[in-house]
């Protein structure tokens, strides 16, 4: 593994992360991780530890690390509806955020919405229609931010 050389030219920078998870039973699975940085002037590892439960239709996981705590819940509710939920919290940024998404899969139309909302205020939602016989998808997209009253959409072809 090299490290590429900084603007100095004398120090490497880099990051290398490593996860480890094992199975402990067929549905629950626990492990770690770690994150090692080094720059110019700093250098430092953060060791995290991870959990993940997996059911029929349902996987939910946890990460616990020294500064913050991840954890996330994802949930197929039948063929065309999948939901999730997502927190994350730091104390070294004292903040806090909660994410809420769903994708919604129309087969008989070659459709498919996705939509998020989190505790920024900020929505988006995601449109793609599948243009068959065609290799292609018509994209449309848009999201707002409440907070920064900032609005943002656009469009794509996705060839494949």
């Amino acid at each position: 593994m090299s490290f590429p050389v900084s603007p100095a030219g004398l120090l490497p920078s880099g990051i290398i992360i490593t996860h480890y998870l094992q199975s402990i039973t067929p549905a629950l699975a626990l492990g770690g991780e770690l994150v090692y940085h080094c720059r110019p002037g700093e250098e430092g590892s953060v060791m995290s530890l991870v959990g993940r439960y997996t059911g029929s239709n349902f996987i939910s996981t946890l990460t616990l690390g020294s500064a913050r705590a991840h954890a996330s819940y994802y949930h197929k509710a039948n063929d065309q509806l999948q939901v999730g939920v997502e927190l994350e919290a730091s104390l070294r940024m004292q903040d806090t955020s909660v994410s809420f998404g769903y994708q919604l899969d129309v087969p008989k139309a070659n459709l498919q919405f996705k939509g998020s909302i989190d505790s920024n205020w900020i929505v988006g939602a995601t449109l793609e229609k599948k243009l068959l016989p065609l290799p292609l998808s018509l994209v449309l997209c848009a999201f707002l931010n409440h907070q920064k009253n900032k609005f943002q959409c656009g469009f794509g072809i996705t060839i494949g």
